[in-house]
């Protein structure tokens, strides 16, 4: 005869055994997924996943994604990737098994916390409701963008260290061993080297302990003085590690998603994504397709979006407290959300606005919540109608989650699948997708909408730009191709697209300082190293067209790209009369590219309100080149402004004939009509 602890035992292992297994299959369809999107720059282009040797390079910032996209600093999960190519190489399954299976591991590690959060509950129905619990995280749809895209593993790989200190701490409250807390520690230092997320850890332990222990702040802090200490040393510690490491590598700010605008509208905007996500949370229809969450920008309390946002917070604020002597858990719960999203809303500028997999921890809070009300309302009476439901919904979670896999499975098939919905990142991708097919018609009208929605999309102006130069619009091509410079100086696609068009025309020279400049920030990137070394060669053969300045002087091209950069951040700071200074000497210094430059002083003028003078320096800009759609476009826009709308009408035809496909002359005519 079994004695009644080992059946549990018996019964806990089968509950770990039909997770795993479930959760497995869920995910099975995912591993015939390819490489997409980001994947393409964090495992197929960085050369450093080649040498297990780099692993220790990751965690003093030597090697790692920081040298890509700025102030990146998550050494575990790079290393996680270069033992993965070690493995496989560059086959994604092996990618894609490592994200499923640590997506395994987190569902059993949840199982565990659940046992030991729910241990002081008293209910013969506690393990089924646990169950419940952990297999609705195991389903989740909104886990996909983590589980089923590699890139997304930052979320899920920090969540493992997560839910493994906090299993942990519970560890080392019943046995305050150094053991326990050296593995406390351990793991949330992993965690935080995976994201930066996991800094609400030591929020959400204490807010356990105050919420579901009942400890007074006072008797808490008493009680747990040494491991709470030992949480806010190893924070502040972590962060003066990450500064040291990081501290020489350049801020990419006009990447933040809130780059050149105002701290009220960041807060008022990232304010109406909180019900948004309460809703992907508990309700995950609708879901974000990765990057493509997007909301006009607000700057006032006023707008009926914020004003919702408001009493959303103040109802849900309002039945944390009611609840938190009635049904602690689902009080603890609903804190848990809000201080565990609170890192990805932008109080520290970040280049997202929106993703699912932001939700991977915070959806936690849906288990926690509902296995309360199981405890709370569940009785033999109820059964029938708790099952049920929970089958429905559990059934269709994990059909939704087996749908969204497939639309992870290339990059046409995710970005195709939410066609239609705005979002910049989303608009530039499906221009990628007719750019590849050859329709570049429909590729430039996707750009254009990415640069209405962000004026600040490199990539969206950079690509544009590229497409003007196959159909041979130069001087648009430069235009475009130079703005995607100037939003980032940093980035290496602009910078090739420059070498390019430079080489187009064989200037030499001027194409070899491009390529060199890419060599500092990202070594060989596509191919620049061997287009660098041919150039030299031509150049030293003298196989040059005798129009091209190869004699150009490499400090005056230096002197240009210095005041193209300052002028541009001068204008973002809408510090005019500074810009416009650099823009006239730049006039003088490449006088061939001058009508982009009279182009951007009219700029200055035209958005300090200076209407006249504004269109006497577009009226430069296409003297110099009468096909600078841009340029006729801006004409209007003050005639209109001015209320002349006779030669708003002229210039705004002008601007669609230099250029058919100039969606924003084209709209601004129409509106006229």
């Amino acid at each position: 005869m079994t004695k009644p602890r080992e059946q549990k035992k018996d019964s806990t292992l089968f509950f770990y055994i039909i997770l795993a297994v479930i959760t497995f299959a869920l995910y099975a369809n995912s591993l015939s997924n390819e490489f997409v999107f980001d994947d393409e720059s964090v495992v197929m282009g960085d050369e450093s996943l080649t040498k297990l040797s780099n692993i220790p390079k990751y965690f003093t910032g030597e090697q790692g994604f920081h040298k890509v996209i700025g102030r990146y600093y998550r050494p575990v999960v790079s290393a996680s990737y270069n033992i993965d190519f070690a493995l496989w190489g560059l086959k994604p399954f092996g990618f894609h098994l490592t994200n499923v299976l640590i997506h395994v591991i987190n569902v059993l590690l949840f199982l565990r916390l659940l046992l030991l959060m729910f241990s002081g509950s008293v209910s013969k129905f506690k393990n089924y409701g646990i169950l419940i619990g952990a297999v609705l995280f195991a389903l989740h749809p909104i886990h996909t963008e983590a589980v089923a895209w590699v890139s997304g593993r930052t979320d899920s790989l920090s969540c493992t260290f997560f839910f493994a200190s906090f299993i942990y701490y519970f560890k080392y409250s019943s046995n305050e061993n150094n053991r326990n807390l050296i593995l406390t520690l351990l793991f949330y230092l992993l965690a935080l080297l995976s994201k930066e997320m996991a800094i609400t850890l030591p929020v959400v332990i204490i807010l356990y302990d105050l919420v579901i222990n009942k400890q007074s702040i006072r008797s808490a802090f008493k009680e747990k003085l040494k491991i709470y200490s030992a949480f806010i040393i190893l924070s502040v510690l972590y962060f003066i590690l990450r500064w040291v490491v990081l501290k020489d590598v350049p801020q990419r700010e006009s990447y933040f998603y809130f780059y050149g605008k105002d701290l009220a509208t960041a807060f008022f905007t990232m304010l109406q994504t909180i019900p948004i996500y309460f809703k992907l949370a508990v309700f995950p229809y609708g879901m974000l397709y990765h990057y493509g969450g997007y909301l006009p920008y607000v700057s006032s309390p006023f707008e009926a979006t914020v004003i919702f946002s408001i009493i959303f917070l103040l109802i849900i604020g309002f039945a944390a407290f009611y609840l938190f002597k009635r049904m602690p858990f689902v009080s603890y719960s609903i804190l848990f959300f809000f201080i565990t999203l609170l890192p990805v809303m932008n109080i520290i500028p970040t280049m997202n606005f929106m993703a699912d997999r932001f939700l991977y921890i915070p959806s936690a809070f849906l288990s926690f919540a509902v296995i309360a009300v199981i405890l709370k309302y569940y009785t033999p009476q109820k059964s029938g109608l708790v099952i049920t439901v929970s089958a429905v919904v559990l059934i269709a979670f994990g059909a939704m989650t087996i749908s969204r896999n497939a639309d992870w499975k290339t990059n046409d098939i995710l970005f195709m699948s939410c066609d239609g919905k705005p979002g910049s990142v989303l608009y530039v991708n499906i221009g990628n997708i007719y750019a590849n097919k050859g329709d570049y018609r429909k590729a430039e009208v996707y750009y254009r909408k990415a640069i209405e929605l962000r004026i600040g999309s490199v990539l969206a102006n950079n690509n544009l730009g590229k497409l003007f130069l196959i159909s041979g619009n130069y001087d648009s091509a430069y235009y475009y191709m130079h703005q995607g410079y100037l939003l980032d100086t940093l980035s290496p696609e602009p910078m090739h697209s420059m070498a390019l068009l430079n080489a187009k025309f064989e200037k030499l020279p001027e194409a070899i300082l491009w390529l060199e400049k890419i060599q500092s920030v990202a070594p060989n990137y596509m191919n620049s190293l061997q287009m660098l070394e041919e150039l030299k060669a031509r150049q030293k053969m003298g196989s040059v067209n005798p129009n091209s300045n190869t004699n150009a002087d490499p400090d005056v091209m230096n002197k240009t790209a210095e005041l193209e950069k300052s002028s541009y951040e001068h204008y973002q700071k809408k510090e005019y009369d500074a810009a416009i200074k650099e823009l006239e000497e730049l006039i003088k210094l490449s006088p061939s590219m001058a009508s982009g430059y009279y182009n951007n002083i009219g700029m200055c003028y035209m958005d300090n309100g200076k209407f006249s003078e504004a269109i006497e320096s577009f009226g430069m800009s296409v003297k110099e080149n009468p096909k600078f759609s841009s340029g006729y476009n801006n004409l209007g826009t003050c005639y209109e402004k001015l209320g002349d709308i006779s030669k708003a009408k002229d210039n705004y035809k002008k601007a669609v004939e230099a250029d058919p496909n100039n969606q924003s002359a084209k709209q601004n005519l129409e509106k006229l009509k």
